[in-house]
């Protein structure tokens, strides 16, 4: 081999391998970023290498906000009010079937005598009343407004939130000798 042939076969060589780098450089993948590692710089550094601010901005004024109560509820006030039973306190004075109520009663009996009628009633430990039309009974304050073969009825009037009077009527079942 000839010297001309040696270097033509030598640029020959590295043409291809030009060639072929120059594909290489033109795919669509690119390379991977290095990663850049941050170096931590104390404060008292960072803040004299950002320098003196030219004019500080006055910061906005926090917005107050009052609360106005006005025509809301009271929060802490409980949702529904007992109103105080003007009638009822309890002690030595009240009279034993007004420190019961109803449902703590039984009605157990009626006695027929001439134009009176009365109601047997029995309180939670068996200690048995008579009650007659007026007779005031429970703690709600309420009045026997009839006595029948089955049942008492009981006129409560009560007072609700918003002030109205309201009466209710209660009624009291015979009882059976099976408690039924």
């Amino acid at each position: 081999m000839t010297r001309t042939t040696v270097r033509s076969l030598l640029i020959l060589t590295v043409a291809t391998g030009l060639f072929a780098t120059g594909f290489a450089g033109c795919s669509k993948e690119e390379p991977q970023p290095q990663s850049v590692v941050k170096k931590t710089v104390p404060k008292a550094q960072a803040k004299a290498a950002e320098g003196p601010r030219p004019a500080e901005t006055p910061a906005a004024k926090p917005v107050v906000v009052l609360y106005d109560p006005a025509g809301k509820r009271d929060p802490f006030m409980p949702f529904l009010k007992a109103a105080p039973k003007s009638i009822i306190a309890l002690g030595d004075s009240t009279p034993p079937l007004q420190r019961f109520e109803l449902g703590e009663l039984k009605f157990v009996g009626v006695i027929w005598g001439g134009k009176k009628v009365f109601g047997l009633v029995e309180d939670r430990e068996g200690k048995g009343y008579t009650v007659t039309v007026g007779t005031r009974i429970g703690r709600g304050g309420g009045i026997v407004t009839l006595i029948t073969q089955g049942e008492i009825l009981v006129k409560e009037e009560f007072t609700d939130l918003s002030g109205t009077r309201i009466a209710r009527e209660s009624s009291m079942k015979l009882q059976n000798a099976g408690g039924k």
